[in-house]
C-alpha cells in the first residue's frame, strides 16, 4: 500500500529523506573527488601496500580496481547527491562497497569491514525507503521514484 508520503515533497519524510541522501552522496562523492584530486599513483601505492601481504589478490586485479574506483565513487556519489537515477546509483554503490567488504575481509580487517556495513546500511536504507524521493532530480523530472 502506497503511502501519500511517497508524493508529498512538504513532508518530513520527503525532507529528511532529501537530507540523508544529500549528506551520503556528499561522503560518498567526496571519497572520490580526494583519491582524483591527490592523484591515481599515490591511491594505486595505498592499495598495493594494503595488499601486499594478500595473496589471492593479485597486483594484475588491483590496480585496474584502483585506478576506476575514485571515479566510480564520484560518479555514483553525484548521482545520489542530486537524486539522478537514484535506484540505479543505490544499486551500483551497493554493489561497490560489497566489492570493497570483499577486499577488505581478505585484508582480515575487521574494523574497516564494520565501517563498510555502515555504508551498506546507508544504500539499504535509501534503497527501501525511495519512495520519499521527491526532492530529487527524479522527482523534478516526474519519473518513478
Amino acid at each position: 500500500m502506497d503511502s501519500p508520503v511517497a508524493t508529498d515533497r512538504h513532508s518530513d519524510a520527503a525532507l529528511a529523506y532529501a537530507l540523508f541522501r544529500l549528506t551520503f552522496g556528499v561522503n560518498v562523492m567526496m571519497r572520490g573527488v580526494v583519491r582524483i584530486a591527490l592523484g591515481s599513483p599515490g591511491f594505486i601505492a595505498y592499495m598495493l601496500k594494503q595488499f601486499e601481504a594478500v595473496p589471492v589478490m593479485p597486483p594484475a586485479f588491483l590496480v585496474p580496481f584502483a585506478t576506476v574506483l575514485p571515479y566510480v565513487e564520484t560518479l555514483i556519489g553525484l548521482m545520489i547527491l542530486v537524486g539522478f537515477q537514484t535506484r540505479t546509483a543505490l544499486i551500483a554503490g551497493s554493489l561497490m562497497i560489497t566489492a570493497l567488504t570483499f577486499g577488505t575481509m581478505l585484508r582480515q580487517d575487521f574494523t574497516i569491514a564494520w565501517l563498510q556495513l555502515d555504508y551498506a546500511i546507508a544504500f539499504f536504507l535509501l534503497l527501501a525507503l525511495r519512495k520519499w524521493n521527491v526532492i530529487s532530480v527524479d522527482g523534478m523530472m516526474g519519473g518513478k521514484t
